[in-house]
């Protein structure tokens, strides 16, 4: 506790000065947090649709393949990108075009199939859930980038 009592008051000045950067960071953390939401919302809504398509479909194994216009996904420029070049390329597979109709076909292995689902899951996932947590989270770093600076600056006085 001495080591500590001495520490504020040797640096009270400085900790003072530095208490207006507390709001900065507290609603930097505040910017990351809302952009994590909206890249979670991101996985689950746009790139959860061909998850859900091909399970829905039942395209598990080689054998059970679809192509785009079957899972409905035809159109979708981003999932089809990150199928081929994004997230989604962990858990969807591609076969070459077939000599049938010249489309690649998509399909889940079994062991991609339980990761995928839970990855993707449009559970916990409502606009209505990722907008509460947004409001939650924003009166949480008003409140905090508010008072934090000046509860600092009272455990500073009280511990010198």
């Amino acid at each position: 506790m001495q080591v500590i009592t001495s520490f504020f008051a040797q640096n009270h000045a400085a900790l003072s000065a530095s208490m207006v950067s507390i709001p900065l960071l507290v609603w930097a953390l505040y910017a990351g947090f809302v952009i994590g939401v909206l890249v979670m919302y991101y996985n689950k809504t746009i790139l959860g649709k061909a998850i859900r398509a091909l399970l829905e479909k039942g395209a598990i194994g080689e054998e059970n393949a679809r192509t785009s216009e079957e899972l409905g996904i035809a159109r979708s420029a981003l999932i089809l990108h990150s199928i081929h070049k994004g997230t989604l390329g962990r858990y969807v597979r591609i076969l070459p075009p077939s000599d049938e109709n010249g489309a690649e076909r998509y399909f889940l292995n079994e062991e991609d199939r339980i990761r995928a689902e839970l990855r993707y899951s449009n559970k916990g996932s409502d606009l209505y859930v990722v907008i509460m947590a947004l409001v939650i989270f924003l009166l949480i770093a008003f409140l905090a980038a508010r008072y934090l600076p000046m509860l600092l600056d009272l455990a500073g006085d009280l511990l010198s």
